[in-house]
Order: structure tokens, then C-alpha cells, then sequence
């Protein structure tokens, strides 16, 4: 077995050529060319062939090309993608397919600060708040958007900084007829994308999670078909530290009314790309007529 696999490794680099390969300077100005603001790249590692479904030899060839783009107002990407080339026949020569690149590293941006990212969510809410809440006729109150773990981001996907922040609102909710409803408060993790948009970087998108009850407002019916949403009221009329006007008595922080999360409290993404609901009902209810 030792003699097969070191015959095999002796042979290897006939065996490179005689798939006739693109020379690697090649291989570079076809993936300049192709991304068209390369500054500088390498060839890493050895070719790979792949045999696509349909094909009785080897029809796709890859090699990994690591490269920097270009300065645009100080900013530039380390990237890493794969040179694909393809053939139609076992004998032909390799054809100039694509580059695909699978990661990359900004570096040079100006990063937003903690005030710019909330103004910038803020200025959301404000446009189209279904960015981030899917049904706006239940929310009836938002209190404002923090960063209970610290102002830092936690991962880099596709290019995207994602801030780990918090957003705290009233929801209007009925839990059963006879009507026993009210207000209640959650707090939901949401997950603030922000990305390179116009060459700057601005907040783009938002994943919100399942929200974690905090308390209940009880209210009469009558209070609660009065009480606005954010379908009925712009932003800033049914936003603010201080909360909605509700002249009722509140449950205690922390009541066992099931939240979002479930009997564990497990959190889980609704959505990556920005438009997501708000988790389930505690229950199925007769529909009422609501009105404001």
C-alpha cells in the first residue's frame, strides 16, 4: 500500500500536466479581468477537478486565488475565491468559467457609532416599521433600541457588521374571552445588519428574535380599543422612554405569563434578511371586533 501511494504521489505532476492546466499567470489575468478591481492576487494550493452530473470524465476545474481589490476612498477587501474553468470533452482545452469568491475582509471603513446606529434604526422604525415588526396593528408602544451587552459586533457575514441590540415595546394582546387583556411589555434581541450602501456604511437590515416577556398592563375593553398602534400612529407619537398613558395596574416584572420564547427561553431567528414577525400566539381566540 506505502509503494501504490508513493507511485501515486510521484505522479502526480505528470499527471497535472497532462490535463494541460492554465499556467498560473493564466489563472490570475482571468480573474482580474473577470472582477475587474483586483489590485494584487495569488494562486494557493492545487488544482481540483470535479465531474458534474451527466459528465463520464472530470468537467469543471477549480483552484483558490486569494487577492486584494483596490482602494475606494480607503476601503478594500482581502478576498478568497475559486478560479472555476470548464470543458466540454475530455480532451479539450479548459475554458475561463467564473471567480467565485467564498469569503472576504473589509478593512479601511469607518465604523458608526453607537448613536448613528440607533438613529439610523430610529429613522427606520419611523419610514417603514414592518422592516423589523411584522404586524404593526399589536404594537402599541416602543420604548427605544440599546445595546444591553456592549456596543460591538458580534460577526461579519457577507460583508455585514451585525450589532447585537435590544428593542423594548408594548404589544396589545387579548388572552381570553371574556375579555382579559391589555398591554404587555417584551424585550426582543434584534439584529442590526449594517453594510456598505452608496460607498458608506448604513444600517440595512434587521433580524429580530423571539421577544422575552417583561409584564402585563391590564386594561378594560374599552381602554383597549382606544389604545392606538403603530398602524394607526406615526413613530414618534407612540414612542419614548416614558411609555403609553394607561391608567391601569400593572402584573409584577417577571410574571409566568408564557412569552415568546417558549417553556426554555431558547431564542431563535425569525429571519436574516430583515423582515420578520413576531413569534406566536399564547393562543387561538375568537376574533372581537376592534375599534379605533
Amino acid at each position: 500500500m506505502k509503494i501504490v501511494s508513493s507511485i501515486l504521489l510521484y505522479c502526480m505532476p505528470f499527471l497535472a500536466l497532462a490535463q494541460n492546466f492554465p499556467t498560473d499567470s493564466r489563472v490570475l489575468e482571468d480573474v482580474k479581468k473577470y472582477h475587474g478591481k483586483i489590485a494584487t492576487a495569488r494562486v494557493q494550493n492545487e488544482w481540483k477537478l470535479e465531474k458534474e452530473a451527466g459528465y463520464t470524465f472530470s468537467n469543471m476545474a477549480k483552484r483558490v486565488v486569494a487577492a486584494t481589490t483596490t482602494k475606494e476612498n480607503d476601503v478594500y477587501k482581502d478576498i478568497i475565491g475559486l478560479a472555476i474553468y470548464v470543458r466540454g470533452g475530455a480532451g479539450e482545452p479548459w475554458r475561463f468559467s467564473r471567480y467565485f469568491v467564498t469569503s472576504s475582509e473589509t478593512h479601511g471603513q469607518k465604523q458608526l457609532t453607537e448613536a448613528q446606529i440607533i438613529e439610523q434604526t430610529t429613522e427606520h422604525l419611523r419610514k417603514n416599521p414592518n422592516r423589523i415588526f411584522g404586524d404593526l396593528s399589536a404594537v402599541a408602544w416602543i420604548y427605544g433600541i440599546s445595546f444591553p451587552n456592549g456596543f460591538v459586533f458580534e460577526d461579519q457575514k457577507d460583508g455585514d457588521y451585525i450589532y447585537k441590540a435590544m428593542i423594548d415595546y408594548e404589544r396589545k394582546e387579548v388572552e381570553s374571552i371574556p375579555f382579559d387583556g391589555g398591554l404587555y411589555r417584551y424585550k426582543a434581541p434584534l439584529d442590526i445588519y449594517v453594510r456598505q450602501i452608496d460607498g458608506v456604511l448604513q444600517v440595512g437590515g434587521f433580524s429580530m428574535l423571539n421577544s422575552m416577556y417583561v409584564q402585563k398592563t391590564a386594561m378594560s375593553e374599552k381602554q383597549f380599543n382606544a389604545c392606538p398602534s403603530l398602524q394607526d400612529k406615526p413613530y414618534d407619537e407612540i414612542s419614548g422612554p416614558q411609555g403609553p398613558a394607561v391608567n391601569s395596574k400593572s402584573e409584577k416584572q417577571g410574571s409566568s405569563k408564557n412569552s415568546d420564547t417558549g417553556a426554555t427561553g431558547e431564542q431563535k431567528k425569525t429571519d436574516n434578511t430583515g423582515h420578520t414577525g413576531e413569534g406566536k400566539k399564547v393562543s387561538k381566540l375568537p376574533k372581537i371586533k376592534i375599534g379605533f
